[in-house]
């Protein structure tokens, strides 16, 4: 498979709904996330989480507003971001467009209030119980934008937004463009819930630190458009990255664990990185668990040796499906203004034995750039992808 272009690209989290508000953020030394009220008030283990703010999101004008109010948050921010990628790219309408976006958590945001009445044969609003499909919110992207190209969503856990870009890089042959991202808004009570059942959140995103114990909740979409080197060149589209093809395997262990030996990440990253340059600097997965950064840390190493490792997540939390996309957007911005974010909240890392972790912002002067993207999902799943940027 060859480098695909990314030419448009658009984004909503807990930092802000714009890529210049969210990287000038994500510099910086506060800390956004905030408490989730119905969890305080129950007085919950996990309480906060990395939340959007709703007001932020911007809604095409000529969306229809009955269909709006019955839309879940995390389809409210695929239309925010979709959105503002085609207004990037400027891009010419075309019928011939494939929309992929997937989601992690969206049938789950409405089951508190659709659950009993459904259970109870009583009424719901139908465009409600529609709404919670996880590939419904593709389906009102190519609806609204007229949109005819394959409309579909993925799902591998944690892994999906990459396994999503992958997915879109195998078709843009076949469109004028693709659209690919990931949303999901999981600071919700069952979300929470859900995840403490199984020993995997916090309330604060720590990579790699000491005294982390798991992933901060976050809430987040992700947009990339997607073109062929053909299409980039019929249309005079600008180029804002390349993306080279995804390295995919699997530790085909464990439902939640990662191997020790991080054999899933080793693979996947020889695979990304094949036949390819120096390797600048490493978008770490790092979630926060305590068994998952050191395994990543190690296999990084062994495998890259000395490289800048940093951790978007230690600022956004884990936005589940739209993480691997987000983390590929705040790669592209760091690159292109050639400063690499510190790790938030990082004190003391005794894993970091080369010292590589991040911990204050770093400044490179370098033209051409390339960060390793990793992507690791519950069931052993393993993505990673080399992003080029090129200032020169």
């Amino acid at each position: 498979m060859k480098p695909v272009y990314v030419v448009g690209y658009g984004m909503i989290d807990s930092l802000g709904n714009n890529p210049k508000d969210c990287f000038e953020k994500m510099l910086d030394n506060k800390d956004y996330s905030s408490d989730i009220p119905e969890l305080k008030a129950e007085n919950a283990k996990v309480f906060r989480g990395a939340i959007f703010n709703p007001n932020d999101c911007i809604i095409p004008k000529e969306f229809d507003i009955k269909m709006l109010r019955t839309l879940t948050n995390a389809q409210k921010m695929m239309l925010h971001s979709v959105d503002a990628a085609l207004k990037m790219s400027n891009l010419p309408h075309h019928y011939d467009v494939a929309t992929l976006l997937s989601t992690v958590s969206n049938d789950t945001e409405f089951l508190d209030e659709l659950y009993l009445p459904t259970k109870n044969n009583k009424r719901v609003n139908p465009r409600k119980s529609a709404n919670r499909i996880p590939d419904m919110g593709c389906s009102h992207i190519s609806s609204h934008y007229k949109f005819m190209g394959l409309s579909a969503a993925t799902f591998a856990s944690c892994s999906t937004g990459l396994v999503t870009i992958d997915y879109g890089m195998r078709l843009v042959d076949e469109y004028e463009y693709v659209i690919v991202g990931g949303s999901d808004a999981g600071c919700f009570p069952m979300a929470i819930k859900y995840f403490n059942t199984l020993g995997a959140v916090g309330n604060y995103s720590m990579p790699f630190d000491n005294d982390r114990t798991g992933f901060l909740m976050g809430d987040g979409c992700g947009v990339l458009i997607l073109q062929s080197e053909a299409m980039v060149k019929k249309y005079g589209s600008k180029i804002f990255a390349k993306l080279y093809p995804c390295g995919m395997a699997s530790d085909a262990l464990d439902m939640t664990s990662p191997a020790n030996d991080g054999r899933g990440a080793r693979i996947s990253m020889s695979k990304a990185t094949k036949d390819i340059g120096e390797i600048d600097f490493v978008c770490a997965h790092a979630t926060s668990t305590p068994v998952g950064d050191p395994i990543e840390y190690e296999t990084v190493v062994s495998f890259l040796g000395e490289k800048p490792i940093w951790a978007p997540k230690s600022k956004i939390g884990h936005t589940l499906g739209a993480a691997g996309v987000l983390e590929c957007i705040y790669a592209i911005l760091s690159m292109q203004k050639g400063t690499i974010p510190h790790i938030q909240n990082l004190k003391s890392a005794s894993c970091d034995t080369k010292n590589i972790l991040v911990r204050e912002n770093l400044t490179t002067n370098k033209k051409v750039l390339r960060t390793l993207n990793n992507s690791f999902g519950f069931g052993g799943k393993c993505m990673s992808q080399v992003i080029e940027v090129n200032k020169e």
